[in-house]
């Protein structure tokens, strides 16, 4: 007899990732329309960073299949800079975000909210129950905790109790637990790396192993929802269809990206491509001079000879370069006209406003012509530009 199990549904965090262009993305449109053709659903990762614009919601809302399904981080402000205070006015926060991502909910598109903690938060069950307190029954909210203290009774019972839902997760610090406190079990695959966790691809063994785990969540849960964070390479995409296909869910569509991914890195692998293989040559003498006038000749070397395996583009849009660089983030806001990244050699610089090896790594990883003309817009207007020394997400203090 056929095992019966509930509804899963699995994808990745994000979409929009620049290097999975050629990788998962073949044809030149747009990445979202590529993606739902494949996958069920999707985690919306940039809720997290700022508050989404309304054309960009409606774009989200009518550009998917009718039985989409989206899941949103709430924003960092809520659970970064004010902890999930309530007496901070998250209400007030919560329900301007949920106005904003309402036309996702009218459509029955938006099946969850993502609570992801810092890792300075430690158990506070007080805490805790006055937040749970203040959310809406509708949609549901699946909190996870990145300290090891919450992992306790006291925290699966208040969830229980106001029936949201606890976030199971694969990473380094906390162990793979599964606890099913709602109707909905909620999963993520972040990876195993060091720098970053999710510069890493997991084995057939690796998913295999967590087979069980899946079977186990939708035995108790009326929907699975999961998704993998391990986006170096186009690595989430492809580890999301080998557990689908080995899970025997898989699509026919899936089942071809699937196979244009394995080709791929058959052909060339994608960790040994230089950045050069998507970009472009960025060896020219123009750019060159631009970053110089910004840095100096060793700190220009030493962005470049940054390993390509621990540069990931997460985002490159026209108002927007987002990246991971080794340990650490870079956010190019140019619309705002800042940049924001945290390292001791940033700090010191920021004063006269010169680039650090990590910054010069972004530039040179973008298409060189928008790299002249971000960096020609930063000559032109060096006393508008804001140089923070900060990470993109913020903590209290």
């Amino acid at each position: 007899m056929k095992e019966v199990l509930s509804e899963i549904l699995l994808g990745t965090c994000g979409w929009s990732y620049a290097e999975w262009e050629g990788i998962f993305y073949p044809q030149n449109q747009a990445k979202l329309k590529q993606y739902a053709s494949i996958f069920s659903t999707v985690e919306i990762d940039s809720t997290f960073y700022a508050l989404p614009k309304e054309q960009n919601v409606l774009g989200w809302t009518r550009y998917t299949p009718a039985n989409f399904a989206f899941s949103a981080k709430l924003p960092q402000t809520i659970t970064h800079k004010k902890a999930l205070d309530v007496s901070k006015g998250i209400e007030v926060d919560i329900n301007q975000f949920l106005e904003i991502m309402k036309p996702l909910s009218d459509a029955g598109k938006l099946v969850c909210i993502l609570v992801q903690l810092p890792p300075f938060l430690k158990s506070n069950p007080g805490r805790l129950e006055s937040f749970l307190s203040i959310l809406p029954r509708s949609p549901n909210f699946a909190v996870e905790f990145r300290h090891k203290s919450w992992l306790n009774s006291d925290t699966f019972r208040l969830l229980e109790k106001y029936q949201h839902t606890y976030t199971i997760v694969d990473e380094p610090l906390l162990s793979p637990e599964v606890h099913v406190t709602s109707n909905i079990a909620y999963i993520r695959w972040h990876g195993r790396g060091s720098k970053p966790w999710f510069n890493y691809k997991y084995s057939e063994k690796e998913l295999q192993e967590w087979v069980p785990k899946v079977k186990e969540a939708s035995g108790k849960a009326s929907k699975v929802l999961g998704y993998f964070n391990n986006h170096f390479h186009g690595y989430a995409p492809e580890n999301c269809l080998q557990m689908l296909q080995i899970m025997g869910i898989v699509t026919p569509h899936g089942n071809a990206a699937l196979r244009r991914l394995s080709l791929s890195r058959t052909k060339t692998p994608v960790e040994a491509r230089t950045l050069e293989a998507w970009t472009g040559p960025v060896g020219e003498k123009k750019l060159e001079q631009q970053l110089l006038g910004l840095s100096s000749q060793d700190i220009l070397d030493a962005g470049r000879s940054m390993p390509d395996a621990e540069f990931s583009l997460r985002e490159d849009s026209k108002l927007r370069i987002a990246a991971y660089v080794e340990d650490t983030t870079v956010d190019i806001d140019i619309e705002e006209r800042a940049i924001v990244h945290r390292c001791p050699l940033w700090s010191e610089s920021i004063s006269d406003k010169k680039l650090c090896p990590h910054v010069v790594k972004v530039f040179c990883g973008i298409n060189p012509a928008k790299a002249k003309i971000v960096l020609s817009d930063i000559y032109s207007n060096l006393n508008v530009w804001k140089f923070e020394s900060r990470f993109a997400i913020e903590f209290p203090e």
